[in-house]
């Protein structure tokens, strides 16, 4: 008799039904490195897929009695309404009452064995998200570099049009409207770029989709705020500078 998962069932049984099925598997021999005669094994039922192996994905799996594949290792799943940590003795005691001899090692609790197998996955969230940090900050003083030259540029520009007329606001408007609407363009081309790359990497970690609207809104404001000030400062001081001054400046 053999018990197989839905998984199993899905892939490897489509479109029939698996209580009809018959599994030839060989033996497994604990302590031989060649598995053993080949055995028959009706399959008596299916079970809902657990993510043994790890959170990212369902495994397919065969389960059969342990009387007859019997393997020197066992794994025991207990459910508690308290505190798993409390019943340690207790489960100690209850195996070495049913046997001496059988040792009770490697006691987690869920939480703990969840936080292991995920333990890559902060790693790698952490690394690239220092990486990801130092870019952001990166083009943030770009940007502000890039507005803060190109506004000094047209300083005598703007040294024109105060001396026609032109009032320190509609110079600061003007530059801020220039200046914020290049960067609105620049976020709305980089949220596509980071989109597609969110695709890519989407199965890189557990349960992370390639969209994240908090983290895209906190970026994209952020680089909008940077793109404010370097337009800003730089119009101010260009606003406040005298318009024959900027005038005879090359």
């Amino acid at each position: 008799m053999a018990i197989v998962n839905e998984a199993f069932a899905k892939r490897f049984l489509p479109g029939v039904d698996p209580l009809t099925q018959r599994l030839i598997i060989e033996e497994l021999v604990p302590g031989q490195p060649r598995l053993g005669a080949p055995f028959e094994w009706q399959i008596v039922g299916v079970t809902r897929s657990v993510r043994n192996a790890g959170p990212r994905r369902e495994m397919e799996e065969i389960a059969v009695p342990y009387e007859q594949s019997p393997w020197p290792a066992t794994t025991v799943a207990v459910r508690t309404a308290v505190d798993p940590e409390s019943l340690r003795n207790t489960m100690a005691a209850i195996v070495t009452s049913m046997d001496p001899d059988l040792p009770m090692a490697d006691v987690k609790t869920m939480d703990q064995i969840v936080d292991e197998s995920l333990a890559s996955d902060r790693f790698s969230a952490v690394l690239f998200g220092s990486f990801a940090a130092l870019a952001l900050l990166l083009a943030a003083v770009g940007v502000y570099g890039v507005m803060s030259f190109t506004v000094a540029q047209r300083t005598h520009e703007i040294g024109l049009r105060m001396a026609l007329g032109a009032g320190r606001l509609d110079v600061l408007r003007g530059v801020l409207g220039e200046g914020l609407g290049t960067a609105l363009l620049g976020i709305a081309l980089g949220s596509l770029g980071a989109y597609g790359v969110g695709r890519v990497m989407q199965g890189m970690w557990y349960e992370v989709g390639a969209m994240d609207p908090i983290a895209f809104g906190a970026v994209a404001a952020l680089l909008l705020m940077s793109a404010t000030v370097a337009c800003l400062i730089p119009a101010r001081r260009a606003a406040s500078v005298d318009p024959m001054v900027a005038l005879r400046e090359d």
